[in-house]
């Protein structure tokens, strides 16, 4: 209940304490330190009286107002934080509010497992006060973040006393100096406070080149999604970890530095079972999102029109049904009664049937998408204007151009997956012919099944196409990688028997070698600018050539008599030396 006091209680591994002792011990709770102190020889000398006698750590839990929130038998590593603190704070570089305590029966001073603690729940400090003679304080170290460094890994300092009355420190001061340089630093590296901080892992059984090329993709799609990305580590590993995909060692130390930069979300390039997905979550304490629930985000953050919302909120339900999971008691059994399923049914599944019902719905609804558009199709036949449908990777300016040949104004971007609903206008070629130009979604390489689904209302637009006009960027060094994804994709979806043209776009940001060699490998393809319009005469001519050979039936160079772009057409590209 809101405003209730909390009980003190005694936490961690209590077995074989009376309740008589038990409540000696809850008298720590009382105990009051001022703000501006670490700590008090009166309150060390009463955890080392306990801890000597139980011969087991006590850790306590301190916030900065001085009064101490939780008594743990057992060390810093074993708290449950999650339970007792909830979730760290979101403000990227703020600290816990709450500092560890702990008393050191070896003299050891900090552990390893007390700084991992430190960094991995950003606590305020953690301390160790060892026994000394009789049972008095001995040595007393704490230890505290550092802000990351590029040349300095370091993710703590230790600072060590020979006894508490050398402490010199002011509290306050303190933390506050140390959460304003996590601040800096935080900020220095890129971050920023209205914005989600994300690091990203590449992942792959084979080669790292290909692992880090797919992860300058992954890092453009994490920024079309407006998050910022904090840092990129890429784990080649011979065997897929089945539960932790890269390896419970590594997943800890991904974690740590995740949250050392202030993260509060980690993407991996690759996409993630259900089971990794809790797994990872659980084990880092972070959020997770693997790559395809990252382009479904961004599909559903770029939807203006009702139908693009509708298409990319079934996909997120279809992403998000197989990963459901109950947390504690919020999916306990609940009781069964007269016209319920049955007695024990759960939240969760509650919760799934749910969705279930919500998805079809949503299907139904694309249905209709479907129909409505079949229709249009079908009074566009009866016209006899041919139509061209514009595909092609994502962010290669297949808008731009298709503005400028429509004398359209449809939003472009430079960001990935800008256009999500096809848009059609009519268009007059050079020799006085009319044809119907379409753009479309542009496509990715390891694009999420469930977005190929939901968005088959705009995706069969494709299919009723008389022509393809494949847009590839001219200045982009992965062309080759690109196109040939492109064309596995139109394959996967059983349209390769359209016919297509390649058309290269972005002229004005090639270079002249580059320019050069596509010109002789591909010397029929047209090179075009839509950034300023360079050679669109020749590009509307070559497009009414082919238009009209194929309206006629006869045949296009580059194409077989089944429609099918030749092998020949494309292997000058996918293996020329450019």
């Amino acid at each position: 209940m809101k405003g209730k006091q909390k009980i003190d209680k005694l936490y961690g591994n209590t077995s074989g304490l009376t309740r008589s002792y038990q409540k000696d011990i809850l008298r720590i709770y009382k105990r009051k330190i001022p703000q501006d102190r670490l700590v008090t020889p009166e309150l060390t000398r009463t955890l080392l009286a306990f801890s000597s006698e139980l011969k087991r750590t006590i850790t306590v839990l301190i916030n900065r107002k001085g009064k101490i929130g939780f008594v743990f038998i057992g060390e810093p590593c074993d708290l449950p934080f999650e339970k007792l603190l909830g979730r760290r704070r979101r403000a990227k570089y703020r600290l816990r509010g709450f500092r560890a305590v702990r008393t050191n029966l070896k003299g050891s001073g900090l552990t390893n497992s007390d700084l991992i603690t430190l960094a991995s729940e950003r606590l305020d400090l953690v301390a160790s006060v060892s026994v000394g003679q009789n049972g008095s304080a001995g040595g007393f170290e704490y230890a505290n973040l550092v802000p990351p460094n590029g040349e300095n890994q370091a993710k703590w300092e230790i600072s060590k006393f020979s006894d508490l009355g050398r402490i010199n420190i002011n509290l306050e001061q303190e933390i506050n100096g140390i959460e304003q340089s996590l601040r800096h630093a935080f900020l220095k590296n890129g971050g920023k406070e209205n914005r989600e901080g994300v690091m990203l892992v590449g992942f792959s059984t084979k080669f790292r080149y290909l692992a880090e090329k797919s992860l300058e993709e992954l890092n453009s799609l994490a920024l079309s999604a407006e998050k910022v990305v904090l840092d990129k580590v890429v784990q080649i590993k011979k065997n897929i970890d089945p539960r932790y995909l890269v390896g419970k060692g590594k997943l800890r130390e991904i974690a740590l530095h995740a949250k050392h930069l202030g993260a509060d979300t980690i993407i991996f390039d690759t996409e993630l079972t259900p089971a990794q997905a809790n797994a990872i979550g659980e084990e880092s304490g972070l959020d997770i999102m693997d790559r395809s629930q990252l382009i479904i985000q961004i599909f559903a953050k770029h939807a203006k029109t009702n139908e693009g919302k509708i298409q990319a909120r079934l996909a997120e339900f279809q992403y998000n049904l197989p990963r459901l999971k109950g947390k504690g008691t919020a999916f306990s059994q609940l009781g069964g009664g007269i016209g319920t399923r049955g007695p024990g049914e759960k939240k969760l599944e509650q919760e799934r049937r749910n969705i279930r019902k919500q998805i079809e719905q949503l299907e139904k609804q694309i249905d209709g998408l479907c129909r409505r558009r079949e229709h249009t199709r079908k009074n566009r036949k009866t016209s006899k204007i041919p139509t061209l449908s514009f595909i092609g990777y994502t962010n290669v300016g297949k808008s731009t151009l298709f503005n400028r040949l429509t004398k359209s104004s449809i939003v472009t971007q430079d960001k990935l997956f800008s256009t999500l609903n096809p848009t059609t206008r009519r268009v007059m070629l050079p020799g006085g012919k009319r044809v119907l130009m379409t753009d479309t979604v542009g496509f990715i390489s390891k694009l999420p099944k469930e977005l190929i689904n939901a968005f088959r209302a705009t995706l069969e637009e494709i299919g009723e196409a008389d022509l393809l006009l494949h847009i590839a960027d001219a200045s982009d060094p992965e062309i080759r990688e690109k196109i040939d994804s492109v064309m596995k994709i139109v394959e996967s979806m059983e349209f390769e028997y359209i016919p297509s043209i390649l058309v290269f776009n972005k002229l004005d940001q090639a270079d002249a070698e580059t320019e050069a060699a596509l010109r002789e490998a591909f010397p029929k393809v047209p090179l075009v600018s839509a950034k300023n319009g360079r050679d669109f005469s020749k590009l509307l001519l070559y497009i009414e050539k082919v238009v009209e050979e194929i309206v006629d039936n006869t045949k296009v160079s580059d194409f077989n008599p089944e429609g099918r772009f030749e092998d020949t057409a494309l292997s000058p590209l996918l293996h020329s030396p450019f």
